[in-house]
This record gives structure tokens, sequence and C-alpha cells, in this order.
């Protein structure tokens, strides 16, 4: 029993410690909410922006690279996800 009463002083004191620091915060917050998003994108929007591109300059070492980059490509281009084919 003696053993356990350093633990548990120092569980209270962190709880004591969060409570205290979640107070500060909450105190600190703004009042008001954040202004409303005026451009909203669907996620299928963005996504079809996102190019799969290999950086300027690399070009792939061995010739099964090209081609499992190359596989990716047109693996890409057949599910055409702004057709909704995946």
């Amino acid at each position: 029993m003696r053993k356990m009463i350093p633990f548990a002083i120092i569980f209270l004191l962190g709880v004591a410690v969060s409570s205290w620091i979640l107070r500060r915060e909450i105190r600190r917050a703004p009042l008001e909410p954040a202004e409303p998003r005026t451009e909203l994108r669907a996620v299928d929007q963005w996504q079809r922006s996102i190019r799969l591109a290999s950086p300027t300059g690399y070009a792939p070492a061995t010739e099964r690279e090209r081609a499992l980059l190359e596989k990716l490509r047109r693996e890409e281009e057949r599910q055409r996800p702004q057709e909704g084919r995946n």
C-alpha cells in the first residue's frame, strides 16, 4: 500500500496540471466562430487536379522502373476517377 502513495500523488498532480492547462487554453480561445469558407470544392474535383509526375530531371535507372512507371500511368488513366470508374 505504501508503494502506491507516490504514484497516486504523481497521478493527482498530473490531473491538476492538465486541468489548469485546459482551463487556461479555453480562456484564450476565440469566442466568435471562424469565417466560413467561400470556395468549397468536391473531393472529386481536387483529387482530379492531382497528377502523378516524376520530379524534374529524374530518369528511371532501369528498364524495369520505366515499365513500372508506365504501368502506373496506364492504370491511372484506365480508372479515370473523374468519370467514376474506380
